[in-house]
This record gives C-alpha cells, structure tokens and sequence, in this order.
C-alpha cells in the first residue's frame, strides 16, 4: 500500500510540473491545453488459474475508476486513475483487486465532436483471492504486482467541458496466477 501511495504521490507531483509547463506555454493559446478529471464505471471479465492449488476462476463483476489527466495537445495526453474492482465470485473462490495507474492516451480526432484513442500504461495492484476448498478450509491469498494495460475507446464531446468516453482496457496481470481482466467502462469527464 506504501509503495502504491508514494507512486501516486510522485506521479501527481508529475502532473503538476506538466500543468505548470504547459500554462507557460500555451498563454496565447488555452484551447491546446486542458486539465480534465473524470468518474466511470464498467463491467469486467476477471480469469486466473492457480495451478499450485489446482483451482481456476471465471466470473464477472463491475469496477469504478476515477481519475485526472493533462491533455499536452489534441492528440496526446497523460492520466492518472484510482479503479477498484468489486469482488467477483465463483462457486467456491472470489476476488478482489484495486489499484492506481498511469496511462499516455493517443487521440485522433475525427471532428470537433467526436475522437478515437489508443491507450497503454502501466496498472500498480492489490488482489484478494479466497479459494474454499471443503477438506482443507479458506485459502486465502493476498498479491501485489505491477503490469501492462491497452486498450482503445471514443469520446464524444458533449460541450466545451464535458466528454463521454466509451473505453475497452485490457489488463495483463502477470503472476503465478496468470490472471487477465478485461474491461468495458463509460465515463463522464470534465476539462478544466
């Protein structure tokens, strides 16, 4: 959990210089620079397979995320978001995972109403998983890693500040339980 909050803390400490650069830079043009914050919601689809305790997992759940970002021009921008995972449960094992992470976004906009993006970053985790086995008991185990996220979505600009944002983000969690989560998500999004 500290390593998690100093990262936060760093990144948001990053954030910060960039918003200063760039309000230096961009004082004759303030459409080529945003700060944005956002909340979404989202399903995903949560697979492991613990081979050492020869159980495996399937199960679906929703997620929230919450986040804030710098937009460096129209077709690049950074993102730093909170998501947590709620429990997902199978018949004898469940699941529960949040975690921070940083992200740089790619946009093309299409018009002024409407853009795609690719997304890739980097998703710092906690995990839960509890496994009842009826000869043995709970097995209860707790991880924490770091890895990889992609994904795409499209924003529709409903106003000068406000975005929706469609999104799919797939998160490849490497470890001894070889865990994927794949997520669909819509968000409101305020810029500044």
């Amino acid at each position: 959990m500290m390593k998690r909050f100093s990262i936060a803390t760093t990144l948001l400490a990053l954030c910060g210089m960039t918003t200063t650069m760039a309000q230096a830079e961009t004082t004759s043009d303030p459409d080529s620079y945003k700060i944005y914050t956002g909340l979404g919601y989202g399903q995903y689809s949560f697979q492991w397979e613990d081979r050492e305790n020869d159980t495996s997992f399937d199960e679906d759940a929703s997620m929230l995320k919450a986040y804030v970002g710098t937009k460096i021009n129209p077709y690049w921008s950074f993102e730093l978001a909170y998501e947590n995972f709620d429990e997902a449960s199978d018949i004898d094992s469940s699941a529960e995972i949040d975690g921070v992470s940083l992200s740089t976004l790619l946009s093309a906009p299409i018009n002024e109403y409407f853009s795609l993006y690719a997304k890739g970053g980097w998703l710092e985790w906690d995990a839960e998983l509890y496994t009842d086995i009826p000869a043995i008991g709970r097995i209860t185990s707790e991880l924490e890693g770091g890895d990889w996220l992609y994904g795409a979505g499209a924003a529709f600009h409903v106003s000068d500040n406000v975005n929706l944002r469609l999104e799919y983000v797939r998160y490849e969690l490497e470890n001894n339980i070889e865990p994927d989560m794949d997520v669909a998500s819509v968000s409101v999004e305020y810029q500044f």
